[in-house]
């Protein structure tokens, strides 16, 4: 029911306002409408009391929209059951600030009786609990959230903390580039990653470091880690090639340092300032050189080898080669063989010792002069005569072949055991008293005869040298060249005899004049370096 207001007329006892029974019948109404409103409707349930600034209700019972034109109301005391009440919505609308005052320090929120949550002052700071947890404090600017934060996107203007930050996708920067995982002041100490995890850097991702599990960490491509500058790297060219880059040096700091290769190649010079400890084979393509003086040797016997500046090299031990070995240069690899036995092979003919060349199994020559011939007794040359050139001048001893016929002389030989047995060849030596320049050809055979044979055996076939002129100076020496090769009959051996027979063969020659044989030197072969 609206407010009655009583009428009072426009001046006293004018007759135009209110009778005092319709008056009576206002003021009635409007008394039975507030203890309706605040009571039961014969009582009023609550009191009311006020001052100028104050209303009071005891245990009022509020319904309805509170409303009011003041700039502002405070409603200063409830008591612990003080309810209100409403059996739709209770809205809360003020045009400036609804203040929530609760001195206990606790704002609970019910449903149907039920708390779900409350709002707490614990010394200052918020505490917003769900049911009776404790999800969110506030503590000045900041937050602390005590279980899980699920939202969409989270934008900040300064620091979103917490004790762990758990993605289930990714955490992405704004935009390309946009963003840094820590600062040159606050770093972060440690970073997990699962099996496999790759690390990609560059805007296409141009670089990668893969983990690659219980091995390590695989870089991608033929890419490289550059130290310093770009010409300090290490990078993989091919899957099978490592380089190790330097512009200058690669310095290894280690108590040892073991590579284990096929093939160590070092292309430059190698500097070693300590021990190098080669358990394998090490080849050297070129020279090795030492100091001055340095020495070579073992772990016992550091100065086994020693070079001097001179190039004299000292041992201070016995030198073992192994069994069948050889010993030469880069021309001639294997100039000295040493078998097994001992036995030492010189490969290079003309081999010297102290600038003297070594005498070696070979070609062989004897002497053989006039001297020790004897005319044969059939067709014999003339005997030995002594002919003086010129008083106290050299004399020679000639065995003189005249122009006639063959004539023979005979003369033996005891060849050493070093002597191959086979076959021979000689060189005359002679001369001719006149000045005929007519030429002169000389035959040679022989007969081999062992111990307990009858010496009473042919010679064997006769080889003659190539016919030789005479100079045309008496008493001129001539020297024939070397006959071919003549075949000693019989079986010839070590410990025989071999009896020769040489003649002039007037049938190859012109010298007009007798021819006198000086004597002849005697070639064969051996094929022992002694008679041992």
């Amino acid at each position: 029911m609206a407010y009655q207001a009583l009428e009072l007329g426009t001046a006293p006892d004018d007759g135009t306002g209110d009778s005092l029974r319709v008056g009576g019948d206002k003021l009635n109404d409007n008394f039975v409408e507030l203890y309706t409103a605040l009571g039961d409707g014969d009582a009023l349930s609550s009191g009311i009391s006020a001052s100028a600034t104050v209303i009071s209700l005891v245990a009022p019972n509020l319904s309805g929209v509170v409303a009011g034109t003041q700039t502002s109301a405070t409603i200063t005391t409830l008591s612990a059951t003080t309810a209100i009440n409403s059996g739709s919505t209770i809205t809360l609308d003020a045009t400036t600030d609804i203040i929530l005052d609760a001195a206990g320090g606790d704002i609970f929120f019910k449903d149907a009786g039920t708390t779900f949550g409350s709002a707490t002052n614990t010394s200052g700071n918020l505490i917003i609990k769900s049911g009776t947890t404790t999800a969110a404090t506030f503590a000045g600017a900041n937050v602390t959230l005590a279980g899980t934060l699920g939202s969409g996107a989270i934008t900040s203007t300064g620091t979103v903390q917490g004790t762990s930050i758990t993605a289930t996708t990714s955490f992405l920067p704004d935009a390309q580039d946009g963003a840094a995982l820590g600062t040159t002041s606050l770093q972060f100490s440690d970073i997990f990653l699962a099996d496999g995890a790759v690390i990609g850097l560059g805007d296409n991702n141009e670089v990668t470091l893969t983990h690659v599990h219980d091995t390590g960490i695989l870089l991608n491509s033929t890419n490289v880690i550059q130290f310093n500058d770009a010409s300090q790297n290490i990078g993989a060219p091919t899957n099978a090639i490592l380089d190790i880059n330097a512009t200058d040096e690669i310095e290894l700091n280690a108590t040892e340092v073991e590579i284990n290769v096929t093939t160590l190649d070092v292309n430059g010079n190698m500097t070693l300032s300590g021990t190098a400890a080669i358990t394998g084979i090490a080849t050297f393509t070129d020279d090795i050189i030492i100091g001055d003086g340095k020495t070579i040797g073992s772990a016992t016997v550091v100065d086994a080898i020693t070079i001097a500046a001179t190039g004299i090299v000292t041992f201070k031990d016995d030198i073992l080669l192994k069994d069948a070995c050889t010993i030469g240069t880069a021309t001639t690899a294997g100039a000295i063989a040493i078998a097994a036995d001992g036995t030492v092979d010189l490969d290079v003919a003309g081999a010297t010792v102290a600038s003297a060349v070594i005498k070696t199994a070979g070609k062989e020559s004897i002497w053989v002069p006039a001297a020790a011939m004897y005319p044969s007794t059939t067709n014999p040359c003339s005997d030995l005569e002594q002919v003086e050139t010129t008083a106290l001048r050299p004399d020679l001893k000639v065995l003189d072949f005249a122009t006639g016929a063959d004539e023979f002389a005979q003369f033996t030989v005891a060849f050493p055991k070093s002597w191959n047995e086979g076959v021979v060849t000689f060189q005359p030596f002679w001369t001719v008293t006149g000045t005929n320049t007519g030429t002169v050809a000389w035959q040679l055979g022989g007969i081999a005869v062992t111990s307990d044979a009858t010496i009473n055996t042919a010679f064997g076939t006769l080889v003659a040298t190539t016919a030789l002129a005479h100079s045309g100076d008496s008493n001129d020496l001539m020297v024939s060249v070397e006959s071919g090769d003549v075949t000693i009959a019989g079986s010839p051996s070590t410990d025989d005899v071999c009896f020769f027979q040489i003649n002039r063969d007037i049938s190859a020659d012109n010298q007009s004049g007798d021819a006198r044989l000086v004597g002849i030197k005697l070639f064969f072969t051996t094929d022992a370096a002694n008679d041992a």
